[in-house]
């Protein structure tokens, strides 16, 4: 982003980043989202994926989703839950590429 395109954040806006950099320094959520990278999937295999409780795994479901971070819908009695959309997943590559690129210098 060059530097005559930066718009400066709102307080508003900064405590709604906040939020999410609060909710996704929990290793238990970045992870819930790697397991939603390739498609849709019911709270129950998701815990399974992740190996922790349903309840824990749910908690953590719902946070992300009042972020909105995931979608989810209902079929019967299972909620089937999914990524937001593909910029979730542009923001831990990001996040990913400095982590790592900084690791190197």
């Amino acid at each position: 982003m060059s530097t005559e395109n930066k718009k400066k954040l709102s307080m508003e806006e900064c405590e709604a980043l906040s939020d999410i950099f609060k909710s996704l320094s929990s290793y238990v959520r970045i992870h819930i989202l790697c397991a939603l990278s390739d498609g849709e999937k019911s709270a129950g295999e998701i815990a399974k994926i992740i190996n922790a409780s349903f309840a824990n795994t749910s908690q953590n479901l719902k946070d992300l989703y009042n972020l909105g971070l995931l979608k989810k819908r209902r079929v019967g009695q299972f909620v089937y839950y999914s990524l937001a959309d593909d910029s979730v997943l542009e923001l831990l590559e990001l996040v990913r590429k400095i982590r790592f690129k900084a690791t190197k210098s």
